[in-house]
């Protein structure tokens, strides 16, 4: 079962992941280009739309979410293994700690702020806090999981 869990679960994984980075970082640059669409769901981005500086960082983030999915097929391809075992790992496991902790950071605030323990100015009956529980926060977790059964896939085939 563990050498299933390390070979097709963890490559299916792999390719998930990769495809999660791209899709973000699409996000990321549609947003960075000055699209708007759905940049309402994230309270910075409604604080900081057309800002220079948020663009800038807009650009930035989408850039390294497009080397997070090569890296995630780095897990997954052969050519993968012409980078060194040990850097790969360090960056794939930090990857994956990055996605998870952002997500469970935005699920519990997300939730403090639904039960009034963080103050909310919004009225609106879907709040940014709504989206952060129940949809970004749930997303960063997905990517974290499927980056590290990835990552635990890479680990143990290529150890």
């Amino acid at each position: 079962m563990c050498a299933y869990l390390s070979g097709t679960v963890s490559r299916w994984a792999g390719y998930a992941a990769s495809l999660w980075m791209f899709v973000f970082a699409a996000m990321s640059f549609y947003w960075g280009l000055g699209g708007t669409a759905g940049l309402e769901t994230v309270a910075i981005g409604q604080e900081f739309a057309g800002k220079p500086w948020f663009i800038a960082v807009l650009w930035l983030t989408g850039g390294l979410k497009l080397i997070g999915g090569v890296l995630a097929l780095a897990l997954v391809q052969s050519w993968g293994q012409l980078f060194p075992r040990r850097l790969v790992l360090i960056f794939a496991w930090g990857v994956s700690l990055l996605l998870v902790v952002h997500g469970v950071d935005f699920v519990i605030q997300g939730a403090l702020t639904e039960h009034g323990f963080i103050t909310n100015t919004t009225t609106a009956p879907w709040t940014t806090a709504h989206w952060q529980t129940f949809v970004w926060g749930p997303w960063w977790l997905l990517g974290g999981l499927l980056f590290s059964l990835a990552t635990w896939g890479y680990q143990r085939r290529t150890a």
